[in-house]
C-alpha cells in the first residue's frame, strides 16, 4: 500500500512539472459581414459573407534542451449557420502532434497543409486580405480549399535567411503505397525588406485523396457543362502544382508578385463529352499594399488566369481584379470594405468568383463582388 502510494504521490507530482512547463492556447478567427453579387446564375445575391472562420487549441511543452513537443487542433465553421466546414470534420483545418528542435528543425504528423499553400499563400490576396480573392478555381490551392491526410511534414529552422519544408502524405491503400499519395516541397529566403518563396506539390488521385478540391464536379464551374470544350474534371489521375513568389516593403508601400502552374493529368470522360486529356492552368499575380497610418491600410491586385485542355484545345481566360481597405479598430478587430471584379475571356463564356456553396456562375462574362465585414482574432 505504501509502494502504491509512493508512486501515486510521484505521478501527480511529474504531472504537476509537466503542466508547469506547457504552453496551451485557445485562439480563433472570426470573419462575416454583408456579401452583394451582381449576378449568379443572372440574378444578383444579397446575404451574409462567412469567410474562413476558424477555432482552435495549440501548445508546446519544454523537454529542455532546446527541445518541445507541439499540437495543433483547428476547426473551420461557417458563422452564418454555425456548421463545420471541410466535409464536417470536426478538425478539418488542422489536426497534428510533432517536435521540434531548434537547431534541427520540426517534424509533425497528421492532417496538414501542403507548402505551395504554406510558403506561397502569404504573397497573394488571397492569402493576406480575404479568401474570396481566390484565383479562379483556386487551382492552385492557395486558398487553402484542402488539406493533405496522414501526411509526415518537416520544416526547417531558418538558417542565414533561408528555410526548407517537404511533406509526405501515405495513401493508405492497401496493395497500392501509390494511390492517393502525396508530396510536396518548398524553399523560402528573407533578407531585410524582400522575400521569396518557391514550391512544389504532387497529389495522386485528388478526388478521392483530397475530396474537398473542385474535381467532384468541374474544376472551373463557369465553363457550360454541356459544353464539347468545357474541361470536366472527373477524377483525374494526378494534380501537379509549383509556383515562385516574391515580395519587397518600401516604406509603406509592399510589394509582391506570384506566379503558380497546375496540371491536371488524364481528366475528364463520358459525363461532359470529353477525351481523357490532359489540362493546365496558369496563374500571374501581382498586388500592392498601402499604410496610410497605422490603423488604415489599402491594398489592389490583379490575376491573369489563363489554361488549356490539350485534347480540344479549349482555352479559358480570366481576369481578376481584387481592392480592399482595412480599418484597424485594434490589433484583433478590422473592419474590411472589398470589391473582387472577373472577366472571363478567350474561351471562357462565364465568369465565377467562388463564393460559397450556394453560388454559381454569372450569366455573362463579368462577375462583381462587394464585400463588408469585420474581422475578431482571440
Amino acid at each position: 500500500m505504501k509502494k502504491w502510494l509512493v508512486g501515486a504521490a510521484a505521478a501527480v507530482a511529474w504531472a504537476g512539472i509537466a503542466h508547469a512547463q506547457s504552453n496551451v492556447t485557445l485562439y480563433g478567427f472570426l470573419y462575416s459581414g454583408l456579401r452583394y453579387v451582381n449576378n449568379s446564375a443572372g440574378h444578383s445575391v444579397t446575404g451574409l459573407a462567412t469567410g474562413p472562420s476558424r477555432w482552435g487549441a495549440r501548445g508546446t511543452e519544454d523537454l529542455g534542451s532546446g527541445r518541445s513537443a507541439l499540437f495543433t487542433l483547428e476547426s473551420g465553421f461557417d458563422m452564418s449557420t454555425g456548421t463545420s466546414r471541410q466535409g464536417g470534420r470536426l478538425f478539418g483545418r488542422q489536426a497534428y502532434v510533432g517536435l521540434n528542435d531548434n537547431a534541427l528543425g520540426t517534424v509533425t504528423f497528421g492532417r496538414q497543409y501542403d507548402m505551395v499553400a504554406s510558403f506561397l499563400a502569404p504573397y497573394v490576396p488571397t492569402g493576406k486580405w480575404n479568401g474570396y480573392m481566390a484565383h479562379p478555381g483556386d487551382v492552385d490551392n492557395l486558398n487553402f480549399q484542402f488539406r493533405l491526410n496522414n501526411s509526415v511534414k518537416y520544416v526547417s529552422p531558418v538558417i542565414n535567411g533561408f528555410q526548407a519544408g517537404a511533406v509526405y502524405s501515405f495513401g493508405e491503400v492497401a496493395g497500392s503505397g501509390k494511390q492517393n499519395s502525396a508530396h510536396s516541397i518548398g524553399l523560402k529566403y528573407k533578407s531585410g525588406d524582400f522575400s521569396v518563396a518557391a514550391a512544389y506539390m504532387r497529389v495522386n488521385n485528388p478526388a478521392s485523396a483530397v475530396s474537398e478540391g473542385n474535381w467532384n464536379t468541374i474544376l472551373f464551374p463557369a465553363l457550360t457543362p454541356s459544353s464539347q470544350r468545357s474541361a470536366a474534371t472527373i477524377s483525374p489521375q494526378s494534380m501537379t502544382t509549383f509556383g515562385v513568389a516574391a515580395e519587397y516593403q518600401a516604406g509603406d508601400f509592399k510589394y509582391a508578385a506570384a506566379y503558380t502552374q497546375s496540371r491536371f493529368d488524364r481528366m475528364g470522360g463520358t459525363v461532359a463529352g470529353l477525351p481523357v486529356t490532359d489540362v493546365k492552368y496558369q496563374n500571374v499575380d501581382v498586388n500592392l499594399t498601402y499604410s496610410v497610418n497605422p490603423s488604415w491600410q489599402l491594398g489592389a491586385g490583379y490575376t491573369y488566369t489563363f489554361g488549356k485542355v490539350d485534347a480540344t484545345g479549349f482555352e479559358p481566360k480570366y481576369h481578376q481584379i481584387n481592392l480592399m481597405t482595412n480599418y484597424f479598430l485594434s490589433k484583433r478587430t478590422i473592419l474590411q470594405l472589398a470589391a473582387i471584379h472577373q472577366r472571363a475571356a478567350g474561351d471562357a463564356e462565364n465568369a465565377y468568383i467562388l463564393f460559397g456553396s450556394t453560388s454559381g456562375a454569372s450569366s455573362t462574362r463579368n462577375q462583381t463582388m462587394l464585400l463588408a465585414g469585420i474581422f475578431h482574432l482571440f
